[in-house]
């Protein structure tokens, strides 16, 4: 039986906001900014991207490097798991699954209740407690 709360009921393109409207199964409803989105694509390029920043906060950006878009060119869906958004500098290979957007529901409630990540790193060091 699969989960209501990771089965997506709609999909709307928020234009004013700027935003996609996923409403869930369970009666959940979530609004993500495209900037979120874009930011925390889950596409092995970017993920390695987000880890060599956390490691290396002043790393150097090479000259051909060209700021993300946040506006979107197409949504496509994935099966019955998950979507696919092309971003209108090119960018479509990260592969949202509703697993992965339930958690990153940017709501109130769904943020309170997140387990954060409190391991203090400074400069990509662990640096261990007490």
């Amino acid at each position: 039986m699969t989960d209501p709360r990771t089965q997506v009921a709609s999909a709307d393109l928020n234009d004013a906001e700027r935003a996609i409207d996923l409403a869930w199964q369970d009666g959940h409803a979530s609004r993500y900014p495209l900037k979120l989105l874009r930011e925390e694509c889950p596409c092995a390029g970017c993920r390695t991207d987000r880890e060599e920043i956390k490691r290396n906060p002043f790393r150097v950006i090479g000259p051909d490097a060209r700021p993300p878009s946040f506006s979107l060119a197409d949504v496509e869906p994935v099966g019955t798991y998950a979507l696919r958004f092309v971003w209108t500098d090119g960018h479509g290979s990260g592969i949202y699954t509703f697993d992965f957007l339930r958690e990153l529901c940017p709501c109130e409630a769904c943020r309170s209740a997140r387990v954060t990540d409190e391991t203090p790193y400074v400069h990509g060091i662990f640096i261990p407690s007490g």
